[in-house]
């Protein structure tokens, strides 16, 4: 949630999230390869913690980091996330923020 939404005490209009895992040295395989996966409210995708599939020390610690639409860099990073099914990989994320 952005500042500014939390000021006011509104839940903010969210144009995606992105999971986001600790990476430590206990990071188990799965949690590491969502690390970095994008996707819009409307998809259909299982946001974390993991259940069955973490094999991390005491379970899943990964987050849903929401960006809300007035912190995305316009509508462009949803939209091609949308455009790719809803869903986009953390390593397709990087090369679309690469240009």
């Amino acid at each position: 949630m952005d500042w500014f939404s939390r000021l006011l005490g509104r839940k903010p209009n969210v144009a995606h999230f992105t999971w986001h895992c600790s990476r430590g040295e206990h990071t188990c395989a799965r949690c590491r390869e969502l690390d970095g996966t994008a996707w819009v409210p409307e998809a259909d995708f299982k946001s974390p913690p993991l259940k069955a599939e973490c094999t991390c020390p005491g379970g899943c610690k990964c987050k849903a980091i929401p960006t809300g639409l007035d912190e995305a860099w316009g509508q462009g990073n949803a939209e091609f996330i949308r455009k790719q099914g809803g869903v986009v990989t953390g390593k397709r994320m990087e090369k679309f923020f690469a240009g």
